[in-house]
């Protein structure tokens, strides 16, 4: 068996994942016994054997290159790197990037990243707030690898950088449903109503993002 990691929480049910390092996560209410837990696994032993072998098999991304011509992924498309003397990182029919940030290429592109999420993910978390009726207190945006969006109790919104990367409707349903949680801080069949009202694809733009 992989190496596996529970998380309780005041959730409702049970769920099992299986992530890219072939590591099985599994969420659970803090009401739930280890004993339950152990036989739900084992009835999923198939399953989980199955998820493993497709995690494991997975090609293992490239570390990008800060060269011309690398592609870098933005809102769903690929821009061209283009290196030159300019002051600041600039998109426009390619990626540009000053010379001058070449000893920290990876991190400058990141925090430029999160500038951008910040900006992108916060007006259209005004647009669908405003749809829906809800208010949100804060948007923040983290380094966060596996999680792409949470609502706490605060009503604070948490949304990982990467999120950028994806197509603008993929934002939009990671948006949708944690604005849903500002109203339901669970996945209740009312949870997912509201999501479906926004969103009503909300499925298929799950499994895209699950890939």
């Amino acid at each position: 068996m992989s190496p596996t990691k529970i998380i309780r929480s005041n959730r409702r049910s049970i769920s099992l994942e299986i992530t890219s390092e072939a590591v099985l996560v599994i969420r659970a209410p803090f009401k739930v016994s280890e004993s339950y837990i152990e036989k739900l696994v084992q009835d999923k032993t198939v399953w989980i054997q199955k998820k493993l072998a497709v995690a494991k098999n997975r090609p293992r991304p490239q570390e990008k290159k800060f060269i011309d011509g690398e592609n870098f992924l933005y809102l769903g498309e690929n821009y061209q790197l283009k290196i030159s003397k300019n002051k600041k990182i600039e998109l426009k029919n390619n990626l540009f990037f000053p010379e001058k940030f070449l000893p920290k290429a990876k991190s400058k592109l990141a925090t430029w990243y999160k500038q951008e999420a910040k900006e992108i993910i916060t007006d259209r978390a005004k647009v669908f707030a405003k749809q829906m009726g809800v208010d949100f207190s804060a948007i923040k945006i983290n380094n966060a690898q596996k999680r792409w969006g949470s609502c706490n109790h605060k009503n604070h919104l948490n949304f990982g950088w990467k999120l950028i990367l994806q197509p603008l409707e993929l934002v939009d349903y990671v948006v949708i449903h944690e604005l849903a949680h500002v109203c339901h801080k669970n996945h209740s069949k009312n949870f997912w109503q509201l999501v479906a009202e926004h969103c009503p694809d909300f499925k298929e733009r799950r499994r895209r993002l699950r890939g």
